[in-house]
């Protein structure tokens, strides 16, 4: 197999209380710094207080943008570019889950832009250099630290689509662990099935390779052996340690190999639904891997064993179909619901999802073609 490109620009500080390191990596970049965020988490939990004093010794003087809602829109980036512009600020920060970092890597991407947002979302490509970015993410989820794409919402066409480009990778993610102490349980969850997903798809990926492979293997390791302990035990640093390192490790291979059908259709279903991202990937995965089962086998043979399988169950399609019910299985420990109907998602609903999904990149990395015949089958668990 060959490995046609693999592509990581970030520079990675990952451990507990590691965010510390921001006061002396960040000030290089300049003196006025844009902070996104979301709208109440990193006040409430005082993680915004503690981002603050380290800017405050480092004599970098703060701008805050703390307006992104968990499904960002074109206009959401416009109010933070004009806040960026604004201030002239030299640098961007992105603390907060996927959705922030997203909004801070087009921020960050798009600010000496010669287009509007438009364009770039209609895919035109960034052709002025980036202001530098510093992730921070404060789930284990997304692995939207160290990705180049920023998943964004036009509310006028309800069109939600990746704005792609390696000019909005960070220079710089500081991943620590302690700042996911503070999630709400259903949030450590959500965000976790989303990041075991991306694991699962980018290993499975048309376009994986041995190094994403490496990745994405000690990602499904680390998030699927650790998900259930986390829900029982919230305080245990040691097991947040591995959900962190996981969802980075995710992140890298998602990045380079892709996707698959789960993330091609769970953008539509989640603008159907209402409900979060991760849910609904957490619902999409098994049905999209018994779809996939005939071409993925001898992969998800190995995902039984990453998962804790070390009996026989017999030749290597009984143990693909027996990593498929040990996630069942772990779902229903999490309390997660087992059908798309549960999300509110009804049969007549199933149309429009296929057809807004039937451009999706995810969808073409999926390693078993797709018809739209078999998407509906999909959400219908029809096989």
């Amino acid at each position: 197999m060959n490995i046609n490109s693999f592509q990581l620009n970030t520079k990675i500080f990952f451990g507990q209380g590691i965010l510390k390191v921001l006061a002396e990596e960040g000030k290089v970049f300049g003196k006025r710094v844009l902070i996104v965020s979301g709208k109440t988490f990193l006040k409430e939990s005082g993680i915004a207080q503690q981002l603050e004093s380290i800017l405050e010794k480092a004599g970098v003087s703060f701008f805050w943008f703390d307006g992104v809602a968990p499904e960002p829109t074109l206009e959401m980036v416009n109010e933070g570019l004009i806040i960026a512009r604004n201030n002239q600020v030299d640098w961007v920060i992105g603390i907060g889950g996927g959705s922030v970092m997203d909004v801070a890597k087009v921020i960050a991407g798009l600010y000496s832009a010669t287009e509007p947002i438009d364009y770039y979302f209609a895919g035109g490509q960034i052709e002025a250099q980036e202001l530098p970015l510093i992730t921070i993410p404060t789930t284990a989820g997304s692995g939207a630290e160290v990705t180049f794409n920023a998943v964004i919402t036009d509310p006028k066409t309800n069109l939600k689509k990746s704005i792609r480009d390696p000019k909005m990778t960070a220079r710089i993610t500081i991943v620590d662990p302690e700042l996911t102490l503070h999630l709400p349980e259903r949030i450590t969850i959500y965000s976790g099935m989303d990041a075991f997903v991306q694991a699962i798809e980018a290993y499975t990926s048309k376009y994986a390779n041995p190094l994403t492979d490496i990745y994405a293997y000690a990602a499904i390791e680390k998030i699927g052996n650790n998900l259930w302990k986390v829900q029982q035990n919230p305080n245990d640093i040691n097991v947040r340690n591995e959900m962190a390192m996981g969802s980075l490790m995710a992140g890298i291979a998602l990045s380079n190999a892709r996707l698959g059908a789960v993330h091609g259709l769970a953008h539509a279903v989640g603008a159907a639904s209402g409900k979060p991202h991760g849910l609904v990937c957490a619902v999409l995965l098994v049905p999209v891997m018994r779809f996939n089962l005939s071409v993925c086998y001898e992969k998800y043979a190995k995902i039984a064993r990453a998962l804790g399988n070390n009996i026989a169950v017999g030749d290597l399609i009984d143990e693909a179909a027996f990593a498929i019910k040990m996630i069942m299985i772990l779902e229903k420990k999490l309390k997660l619901p087992q059908h798309i109907y549960e999300l509110g998602i009804k049969d007549e609903d199933f149309t429009n999802i296929v057809k807004a999904s039937e451009f999706s990149g995810s969808l073409r990395a999926n390693p078993r073609n797709t018809s739209q015949e078999d998407l509906i089958n999909i959400l219908k668990e029809n096989f």
